[in-house]
């Protein structure tokens, strides 16, 4: 890592008034992830367990099946044919894929008790839903075949905001009114308020749900993607989607401003400015496809 940056990175890090630990002490959900991950996971790492197993597993639950099976039919993945069993979308995409967008449909309906004053809930994974879309369509765009993987760490990358309004309504109350009058990014704020920043509190929770180290970077550098070391096209098109998401105004993670986009990397995901406007249809029309997620 270059000199500067690392001069920064530590100025960055310097100040922790709350530890992200500290925040997400006693939140709901803290200790574990959704418990159907947790059984998917077993039964993957499992060296005795078959697919059939992690078919039976996602048969239990109707509602996850029926969410899943809709999923794998719909435009994000394009299928020919239609997928009409758990057996089938497992053998097709695979189970760890599986397991992890058996992650994503339960997390959008896990977390509840934040004031609406603050985010309005469904407008937040509507924003977290458009980021991870726009991440995994640059990774296809790119040839890249775990898909799965940009688009649930998008969906993913401000979960440590729903744990600072969740624990801290008022603190985050005062930042949201300052980010506007300041006219200043939120996370910014943070920073100066509190000492760390959603992007942290974020990777606290994903490491003490012990979710992949892929997962857990993504979530820590979304806004700082110079400083990724293990994954950096992964938090590159975060990076990237996430801009763009707020730039088409689609839901909102309650911040009011656009991010600064880190230009280096349009060059590290070989995004030109010619190919935006449809990367943005692109994402419109998908997240379109999927929003239904977001229904009970």
């Amino acid at each position: 890592m270059p000199c500067s940056l690392t001069h920064e990175k530590k100025l960055y890090q310097k100040k922790i008034m709350i530890s992200p630990e500290k925040l997400i002490h006693g939140f709901r959900g803290t200790a574990v992830p959704p418990i159907m991950y947790i059984r998917l996971n077993e039964a993957i790492n499992n060296p005795d367990s078959s697919l059939a197993d992690v078919s039976q597993i996602i048969s239990d639950d109707s509602s996850l099946s029926a969410r899943l099976l809709k999923l794998v039919n719909s435009s994000f993945y394009g299928f020919s044919q239609r997928v009409g069993t758990i057996s089938e979308a497992v053998f097709l995409v695979g189970s760890h894929q599986v397991r992890d967008l058996a992650l994503v449909t339960t997390m959008v309906h896990t977390f509840g008790g934040i004031p609406e004053d603050l985010i309005n809930m469904e407008e937040f994974w509507l924003h977290s839903l458009a980021c991870g879309v726009g991440s995994k369509v640059i990774a296809q765009s790119m040839g890249e075949t775990e898909i799965e993987r940009f688009f649930v760490s998008g969906v993913l990358h401000d979960i440590g905001r729903v744990i600072l309004f969740n624990r801290a309504p008022d603190k985050s109350r005062r930042m949201l009114q300052r980010s506007i009058k300041e006219q200043r990014p939120l996370i910014d704020i943070e920073r100066e308020e509190i000492g760390c920043t959603h992007s942290e509190i974020g990777k606290a929770l994903l490491e003490a749900w012990r979710l992949p180290s892929y997962f857990q970077e993504v979530v820590s550098l979304h806004h700082k993607p110079e400083w990724a070391q293990y994954y950096p096209i992964e938090t590159a098109s975060v990076h990237v989607s996430d801009v763009l998401a707020h730039s088409l105004q689609i839901g909102s993670s309650g911040e009011r401003f656009v991010p600064a986009m880190n230009k280096e990397c349009w060059g590290k995901l070989n995004i030109t400015n010619s190919k935006i406007p449809t990367l943005m249809k692109k994402i419109e029309h998908e997240v379109d496809s999927i929003a239904w997620l977001l229904q009970n």
